[in-house]
């Protein structure tokens, strides 16, 4: 029963990460899913672990022997694959993006990448992700924390030496519970996704399995309807119906993985135990690690538009790279576990990797002069075109002078690019500026009224910019005496996705010449033009200003990039912008 019931659950796993990897692909929008199915089949094999170590040794220091077991099982293929990233990063990528990967590489080190997730990015589905080799390992930390904290549960139950089963199956059953609430009621976005206390009800559902089901008694189920409850699970993560929205369809999803698994004795057949999609499961933890890494590498060396032949050869990288280290790795480290020589190995890796990456991450990924950026080896600090879009919140507060135009900038970080092309500009001198951020603050609070009483132009700049934002403004203004015609909208912008891949060329000929499509395509431009269409005379169309046809200029005619990201500007950018808009215009 063991091997078939191992054999059940690999073929599940293997559906799993089929449909992760996938998802990173762009192919399966809801292929993300699988990670769920993972921590239900994981809080069902940890279970059983426990028990089974929990009862042995007369109980004695079993807890310290599985995280070490658990640590020295993951860390390995984390560690190659930080090795790999890093190394890649160092010829290809740009100072911000290998900054924030050496970040990830200290985070996954520690466990914790799930934690910088949410305090960075926040996002899953932010399209930066797409270019973040080690993003993905944010569910590796969420995982090694469960090991951490699950494990104490059972100490806790051995408490009660009458029956501790049933008090740990209490304590598990009310903790899942309680975390199931957690995900549905919480306001949070990111720390649903990424944190233990939303996660563990998926989790704590396979604990509770392990510890109600017995495999040598009957079936739980009719066979018919543990079939119907696999298919539905496949569509779950295949199909895109839009009947339930995405919180149910995990919950669904978390519930059908349940049945599964306490379908062994019905899933003993060729399809549901397939000897090789089974081996596919095996090296689940493998390919997991593996899959993200080589496609974001993938995507900012040769972009994120991939053709059929790179998706056949992506895939092949993915399985010939995930069984070398299930083969290298992963098997070696199990035949290996408990000895000395394994614990120095890693431990010393560990150390040099992590070393390594806070050395880049502190000299803010900055290991060559990149003139493009104006950025020098001899003039490094972290946070460096961060500075230059932050300096826009020093003008966060009331106007003072009376002899210069009093300009009110509202947005988010948008509006502080704006603010800093106003400064690049030849009436940076005839004008007082105030920004007000739309993130954190309210544009109808009374305390902002004297600043739109106050104001001789208000300018709207915001990344994902509305009517409905602009018209709040336009109330705001009439609120304070100001007419809407002195209201002026500044356009979106996007300069691709990542400009990494851009960066990656820098070797060819036509380098500075390179084009990008903005992030959204033509209906980002298709909609850049109706703002421009409604808005008239009051509309800043900073985005005709770099479009060649339904493409993007990158670089400055003196060679130098617009946008260190894709999305703010560089010192140089601004400049770009201020010597192309009319001021003279707005100065009336």
């Amino acid at each position: 029963m063991n091997a078939q019931r191992l054999s059940y659950l690999d073929v599940l796993k293997a559906i799993a990460i089929i449909a992760v990897v996938l998802y990173h692909l762009g192919l399966l929008p809801y292929g993300y899913l699988g990670v769920d199915v993972f921590l239900v089949v994981g809080g069902f094999l940890a279970t059983k672990s426990l028990l089974n170590r929990s009862r042995s040794d007369n109980g004695r220091g079993w807890y310290w022997t599985f995280l070490v077991d658990r640590v020295s099982r993951l860390l390995p293929v984390l560690l190659a694959a930080g090795v790999v990233a890093m190394a890649v990063g160092w010829f290809m990528m740009l100072p911000d993006d290998y900054e924030n990967l050496s970040q990830s590489v200290v985070a996954t080190n520690f466990f914790a990448n799930n934690i910088l997730s949410a305090i960075t990015t926040g996002d899953y589905w932010d399209v930066v992700n797409d270019y973040k080799p080690l993003m993905h390992t944010w569910y590796v930390g969420l995982l090694m924390q469960l090991y951490v904290l699950y494990p104490l549960l059972f100490l806790a139950a051995g408490l009660d030496r009458k029956n501790s089963l049933r008090t740990l199956l209490v304590i598990v059953s009310l903790l899942t519970v309680v975390s199931l609430l957690f995900y549905i009621g919480s306001s949070n976005d990111a720390h649903r996704f990424y944190f233990v206390p939303s996660r563990f009800f998926e989790f704590g559902v396979g604990g509770i399995i392990a510890l109600l089901y017995d495999p040598s008694e009957d079936r739980p189920f009719h066979p018919a309807f543990s079939f119907i409850c696999y298919g539905v699970l496949l569509a779950s993560l295949v199909v895109g119906y839009g009947l339930i929205s995405d919180e149910a369809r995990l919950v669904l999803v978390v519930a059908l993985s349940s049945v599964v698994i306490l379908s062994a004795g019905s899933l003993n057949n060729r399809v549901t135990s397939n000897s090789y999609l089974s081996k596919i499961g095996v090296a689940s933890f493998s390919i997991y690690v593996w899959h993200q890494v080589i496609i974001a590498l993938w995507r900012y060396i040769f972009g994120n538009q991939f053709t059929a032949w790179e998706y056949v050869l992506i895939l092949a990288f993915v399985a010939l790279i995930s069984f070398v280290s299930y083969t290298l790795i992963e098997k070696r480290v199990s035949a290996a576990l408990h000895s000395r020589g394994l614990y120095v190995s890693i431990s010393v890796a560990w150390l040099l990797l992590t070393l390594f990456a806070g050395y880049v991450y502190w000299n803010a990924g900055v290991i060559r002069d990149v003139p493009e950026l104006s950025i020098s080896k001899t003039d490094r600090h972290r946070r460096m075109n961060a500075e230059y879009t932050e300096r826009g919140y020093q003008y966060n507060k009331s106007f003072a002078s009376s002899d210069k135009q009093h300009w009110l900038v509202i947005g988010n970080s948008y509006g502080r690019d704006f603010m800093n092309v106003v400064m690049e500009s030849s009436v940076a001198d005839s004008v007082e500026l105030s920004y007000i951020n739309s993130r954190t603050s309210s544009v109808s609070d009374e305390k902002f009224q004297e600043r739109f009483s106050g104001a001789d132009k208000v300018f709207v700049s915001t990344r994902g910019l509305t009517r409905r934002f602009v018209s709040d403004v336009e109330v705001a203004c009439f609120s304070s005496g100001l007419t809407p015609d002195k209201v002026i909208v500044v356009g979106d912008k996007s300069f691709g996705e990542n400009i990494g891949p851009v960066y990656a060329k820098r070797q060819r000929k036509d380098y500075f010449e390179q084009t990008v499509e903005p992030l959204g395509g033509k209906d980002f431009l298709d909609r850049n033009l109706r703002f421009k269409e409604y808005y008239g005379d009051r509309f800043i169309d900073i985005m005709s200003m770099v479009t060649e046809g339904e493409r993007i200029r990158v670089f400055t005619p003196d060679h130098h990039f617009i946008s260190p990201d894709g999305k703010h500007l560089t010192k140089d950018g601004a400049r770009f912008f201020a010597e192309r808009i009319d001021w003279g215009r707005l100065l009336e």
